[in-house]
């Protein structure tokens, strides 16, 4: 099989042999983001559910269910297959089918159909995704660094706030530059709740990304817009927002 699999402190993890970015530090017997993570797990209630969009192979959605009491849940959702495919691999390989419900779904502004992006742009050997799954195997990808586009692969697409999720306390955001799109459509959800959230703000990093998703979806321009600080801080009255959190230069963090 076209992966390798890990034993860390957190369970078995299986990567993408080509995974370019996070496989490194496995190899290396360390752990993806640890010390982000572990520093975030002062904002994370453990009687509280979780919200993670873009998920990935799981590797942050199993650190954070250790993070969880037993009644507590972690949905995370990753639109492409494979990856996806991989998540429900290092749930069930750990057994944590009972704390994290993984969904093969896009988070947007709106729900129906999709597409990635052909070309991994946030690689350092960009070329097309599916080949990379296939008979490219042998060039690195940065399979979580695929933002959506018009010319990859179908998926599904939906809204946080159709999901109709409760007892939110927490929502890790990593959306490749969906971000604005995504907290538009989540407005109910954030209101009522009042996580705190942890987001990639890739529209003011990462541009390309987000001008690859304002581009591909032109007729929801006005979802790109949306502005989740000033949303959280001037209207929901958030205490405090931290830019760049922990040392990230794409990350930030809102707590109520």
């Amino acid at each position: 099989m076209n992966f390798d699999t890990y034993k860390t402190p957190f369970g078995y993890i299986s990567l993408f042999k080509n995974e370019e970015y996070i496989k490194k530090s496995f190899d290396e017997k360390s752990y993806w983001d640890i010390e982000t993570l572990i520093e975030l797990k002062k904002y994370i209630d453990p009687t509280k559910n979780i919200l993670e969009i873009g998920g990935h192979c799981g590797t942050s959605s199993l650190v954070y269910s250790s993070f969880l009491n037993n009644k507590s849940k972690l949905y995370v959702f990753e639109p492409q297959y494979n990856l996806f495919s991989l998540l429900t691999k290092n749930i069930n390989q750990n057994s944590l089918n009972y704390k994290i419900f993984p969904f093969n779904l896009g988070i947007f502004c709106y729900n129906g159909l999709g597409k990635m992006n052909a070309l991994d742009l946030d690689g350092t050997n960009p070329g097309l995704v599916k080949k990379r799954y296939t008979d490219e195997i042998n060039l690195p990808c940065n399979f979580g660094g695929i933002c959506l586009g018009k010319d990859g692969e179908n998926i599904s697409l939906t809204t946080i706030d159709s999901m109709d999720f409760k007892n939110i306390g927490y929502i890790h955001c990593d959306a490749q530059g969906s971000e604005p799109y995504i907290f538009s459509s989540a407005v109910n959800l954030i209101s009522k709740n009042r996580p705190v959230i942890y987001f990639e703000n890739n529209k003011d990093a990462n541009n390309y990304l987000y001008k690859n998703v304002v581009l591909s979806y032109p007729e929801y321009e006005s979802n790109s817009k949306f502005d989740i600080i000033d949303f959280c801080i001037n209207k929901l009255k958030y205490s405090k927002y931290i830019k760049d959190f922990n040392g990230s230069i794409t990350n930030d963090l809102l707590i109520p």
